[in-house]
């Protein structure tokens, strides 16, 4: 195993920002605690505290390639950024060239779209489909940020890219916080067994709970259930920081909190869940 030894453990999903440098259409002034400059300095400080060695940049920004090359450039000199998944505007008729250009930096494994700003069939489209097309021919990942609601038009999705490396963000963002869980567990079921290369982030569940009062039970069943679906080599952990601190949490809280809900398997099992498989999905050198 290159590097450190086997708890040199993988971080599938932070962030950070500079509102002075781009346009964000989130956070907001509602939510004050992230509204801030957030530096890769910061997010490797969180790292040292836990055996958490690198992390996957994921964009905060729609169809923004640039936003892409600030992180990259600051990859040099924090060698923790290992990949960044990118905003890019699947639609774009100059999709080839902008990934063409992204690619000539190995740092660059993916693309995702935030779904909120869209109609809830955007996933649907032809235009958007010729773009993951392009994603699966060039052997880029592609993360599925989804609420409960798109669920349904997933499944269809994976059957016409087989190829394509997709993973769900978040376990899809449940309805934590009201515990519903039928529909959810149904729909991530039916979309886990499509292919094995859809993977899933254990990630985000602190903001989808009682951000003042959650605990790790709350957890318990949708976590469960994920790995049950997934199975060991289908899942990894993600922070979601600086977000978490939403539901104060920090990242050393979220860390301890997906090792608690991992804690009765085996260590060759955490180590897939906590390195290997973001490993082989975003293909890190590592």
């Amino acid at each position: 195993m290159a590097s450190g030894g086997s708890e040199d453990y993988v971080d599938s999903h932070f962030h950070i920002w500079d509102l002075d440098k781009f346009k964000y259409p989130w956070p907001t002034s509602a939510e004050g605690p992230i509204f801030r400059k957030v530096t890769a300095d910061e997010y490797v400080n969180n790292l040292q505290k836990t055996p958490v060695r690198y992390g996957i940049f994921v964009q905060c920004l729609n169809g923004h390639p640039d936003e892409s090359k600030w992180v990259m450039e600051q990859a040099k000199s924090r060698p923790e950024i290992k990949g960044v998944v990118g905003g890019v505007d699947l639609t774009d008729p100059n999709i080839r060239e902008i990934l063409a250009d992204l690619r000539q930096n190995p740092l660059f494994k993916g693309v995702r779209h935030i779904l909120d700003t869209e109609e809830s069939t955007w996933i649907t489209r032809d235009d958007v489909h010729k773009g993951l097309a392009v994603l699966e021919e060039l052997g880029l990942t592609y993360d599925l940020l989804l609420r409960p609601h798109l669920l349904c038009y997933i499944p269809s999705l994976v059957a016409k890219f087989p190829r394509l490396k997709m993973v769900v963000d978040h376990i899809a963002k449940p309805y934590i916080k009201d515990k519903k869980i039928d529909q959810w567990k149904l729909d991530m079921a039916e979309i886990a067994k499509q292919s094995d290369q859809v993977y899933c982030k254990i990630s985000s569940m602190v903001t989808e709970a009682d951000w003042e009062a959650w605990k790790p039970d709350d957890f318990v069943p949708y976590v469960q259930h994920i790995i049950s679906c997934f199975g060991v080599d289908r899942v990894m952990f993600g922070s979601d920081w600086p977000v978490c601190t939403l539901a104060k949490a920090s990242f050393s809280d979220v860390f301890e909190l997906f090792t608690k809900l991992i804690s009765t398997f085996s260590t060759q099992d955490k180590t897939k869940m906590l390195r290997e498989n973001a490993k082989v999905f975003y293909s890190l050198d590592i």
